[in-house]
Order: structure tokens, then C-alpha cells, then sequence
């Protein structure tokens, strides 16, 4: 995409705290704490942060956070859209025009995650007080309050059923919990790094979960027992994802680079490069036929599966990403940011024009055998 904006030198002083941000937790106190400081220093530098850009490419910039947005969430009939802040609230607005519905407040720090049950009748928010919470999505009362990890929790999510959540924390364990009692139901112990993100397959068998570790790690959900870690990020697993027939699992990482894996096998079936930093989330479209990803490069890009090529790179953020989901049609895209905003975007059509084509291999990276590999052909955000 031509005319994309772009990220200067940041002042020197931010130095140290981009170099604490490398080694952090993705979600952790540390994390949050060196990010905010490293986000003061570049502020006070003239001509650092990104200003906006003149190719904005979204339709609608949602505004009223006063604090970095962690997550963003549909609701299953795409009415609502809700977002998780730094601010400690949880906002829901209406996706078509931004309009406020309500505010969930009563967690006592940052809200790192959020997620509607499958029947749209609950919210679920993960809390660096320690906690997980479950409210009713009509009232926005509290219905239930998880209390169970000893550090952040960093990511909640629904069985398929509605029956389970699963929570990830920087304690470095899992935790199921039953929906309707608030009961915990089992730890699941392997990372050896805070546990960043956690997911179900679409059939509820598994449970996927990316650590600091670098590692992403499988479990059965019935058995509660690890089955498989996915090996060869080289750096911090912020976020995993299931391919909607349940047969791939995405990885984000640090190290800024998509990974899908085979879930029967754990091999590496395709490596996607083209950030330019840390990518912090990724998602499928419903469909299967597009993946999101979203990175601290400002940027969003659209990938086509099918062919392996990059179809869009989605620019109108001025500050690090943190979090991007399909709606449930998949005609937009809707993305979280350290901006304080949260942005919709309509989610771009391949065409023989928009495709990039594939690149045999990319710079750093070794394809094993038999992977396949897309890199971006766009020189992203220096």
C-alpha cells in the first residue's frame, strides 16, 4: 500500500524500555509497566510517535478509552462490539456507528481480555487484578467472579458449548472453570513463562494455549492432559487461533511472524513474514479463506490461505496493536490498540491486483521441508 505512514528513530532514552518490552511477558505488569514509560518518553519526542495517516483506511475509529485497548470482541449476531482497556472497563458500543451502549465496570486493574459466550448471553473479561469475570451481556452486572490465579490473567474463552471457560495467566498455568457454578475445574501446568493466550478447537476437543515460553501447547479438554507443543517461534507466543474446520493452528509471535501448524502432527505447514515487529494477535475469518494479524508495527494485514500471499495491509493506527477479530459474517475486521481506539475496518476482497506474490523464502528464516512460505513484497513501517 502506497503512502503508508511510518515510525521514526524513537529517542534514545526510550532505549531500555523497548529493549525490557523484548524480554516481558506479552501481558504482564512488567510489560505494561515499561510500555507506559517507553510511550512517555516517545511522546516527548518530537517527530517519534506516528502521526495519522493520510491513507487511513478504516471506516470507523472508535473513541472513549482513556488507556490502551487490549481486546476487542463481536458479539455471535454482530450487534455489539466489546472493548478492554488499561482503563479498567470493558466498553460495548454499537459497531455500525460507535455509539455507547454501556460500560462493565469493577475489576481493579486492566482488563487484558474479553470474549462473548457462543449464545451472546454472557461476557467474559480477563484482569490483571488476578481475576476472570463472567456479566450478564443484557444487564452488565457481574454474575460471577473467578479468583483462582496468583498473578494477571491474560486471556478467557468460551467452550464451543458455553459450558467452559479457560483462562491463561502470567502465573504460568491454565485454569477451567464451570460457566454456570464459577467452580474450578482444573490447572493445566507445562508453560514455564506466563501463559499469554488460550483458545478451543471449534469441536471443544482441544485446548490451545501460546506462552512466553515460545512455546504454543496443545490439550485435550476432557482429559485435561497436554498432548503436543508446537516448537520453532523464537520468541514469545502472544496469541493462537483454530482454523474454523479445527485442522490448523495460527501462532503469533514475538518474533514477528505467523506460524500454522498442523494439529494432527505439530508440524509447521506455512510461515507468514511480513511485520516489521512483535505481532501480537491473530485471527480466521469464519469462512476459513482469510487470516488477521495484527503487530506493535501500527499495521493489520489480510492474508489469503489459499494462494499463501499477503491480500492487504490495513494502515490508520498510530500507536502498537494489540488485538484484531473478524465479525461474524466476516465483512469487517475490528482491531484494538495502545492508540486508545479501537478501529472497524470492511475486510478486503482478493483480486489479481491486491495479491502478493510468494517469495521462496525470507530473510532469517529457513522453510523446513515440504513448508510452505508467503512473505509480504510491502516494505512495512521502519
Amino acid at each position: 500500500m502506497s503512502g503508508s505512514a511510518t515510525l521514526t528513530r524513537p529517542p534514545r532514552r526510550a532505549g531500555w524500555f523497548r529493549a525490557a518490552l523484548a524480554v516481558a511477558p506479552a501481558r504482564s505488569g512488567a510489560r505494561r509497566l515499561c510500555r507506559s514509560l517507553c510511550v512517555l518518553f516517545v511522546a516527548a519526542s518530537a517527530g517519534f510517535a506516528r502521526g495519522a495517516p493520510s491513507d487511513d483506511a478504516s471506516r470507523l475509529t472508535i473513541q472513549g478509552h482513556k488507556d490502551v485497548v487490549n481486546a476487542v470482541a463481536f458479539s455471535p449476531d454482530g450487534e455489539r462490539l466489546a472493548s478492554a482497556s488499561d482503563d479498567d472497563t470493558v466498553r460495548i458500543v454499537d459497531p455500525a456507528d460507535g455509539k455507547l451502549l454501556m460500560t462493565l465496570t469493577g475489576h481493579g486493574d486492566s482488563v487484558l481480555g474479553v470474549a462473548y459466550s457462543p449464545d451472546g448471553t454472557k461476557i467474559a473479561t480477563a484482569s490483571a487484578d488476578d481475576t476472570a469475570k463472567l456479566w450478564d451481556a443484557k444487564t452488565g452486572k457481574v454474575i460471577l467472579t473467578l479468583a483462582g490465579h496468583h498473578d494477571s490473567v491474560n486471556c478467557a474463552a468460551f467452550s464451543p458449548d458455553g459450558r467452559l471457560l479457560a483462562t491463561a495467566s502470567d502465573d504460568d498455568t491454565l485454569k477451567l472453570w464451570d460457566v454456570i457454578s464459577g467452580r474450578e475445574l482444573a490447572t493445566l501446568r507445562g508453560h514455564t513463562d506466563s501463559v499469554n493466550w488460550v483458545a478451543f478447537s471449534p469441536d471443544g476437543q482441544w485446548l490451545a494455549s501460546g506462552g512466553s515460553d515460545d512455546v504454543a501447547r496443545l490439550w485435550e479438554v476432557s482429559t485435561r492432559r497436554f498432548v503436543r507443543a508446537f516448537a520453532g517461534h523464537t520468541d514469545t507466543v502472544n496469541a493462537v487461533a483454530f482454523s474454523p474446520d479445527g485442522e490448523t493452528l495460527a501462532t503469533a509471535s514475538h518474533d514477528g511472524t505467523v506460524k500454522l501448524w498442523n494439529v494432527a502432527d505439530g508440524e509447521v505447514d506455512a510461515t507468514l513474514a511480513g511485520h516489521t515487529g512483535p505481532i501480537k494477535a491473530v485471527a480466521f475469518a469464519h469462512d476459513g479463506g482469510l487470516l488477521a494479524s495484527a503487530s506493535d508495527d501500527g499495521d493489520v494485514r489480510v492474508w489469503d490461505l489459499a494462494r499463501d500471499k499477503e491480500l492487504a495491509t490495513l494502515v490508520g493506527h498510530t500507536n502498537w496493536l494489540n488485538d484484531v477479530v473478524f465479525a461474524p459474517d466476516d465483512a469487517e475486521l475490528a482491531t484494538a490498540s495502545d492508540d486508545h481506539t479501537v478501529k472497524i475496518w470492511s475486510t478486503p476482497e482478493p483480486t489479481s491486483e491486491t495479491k502478493n506474490p510468494v517469495a521462496g523464502e525470507s530473510p532469517g528464516l529457513a522453510p523446513r521441508a515440504g513448508e510452505r512460505q508467503a512473505i509480504s513484497t510491502e516494505a512495512g513501517p521502519r
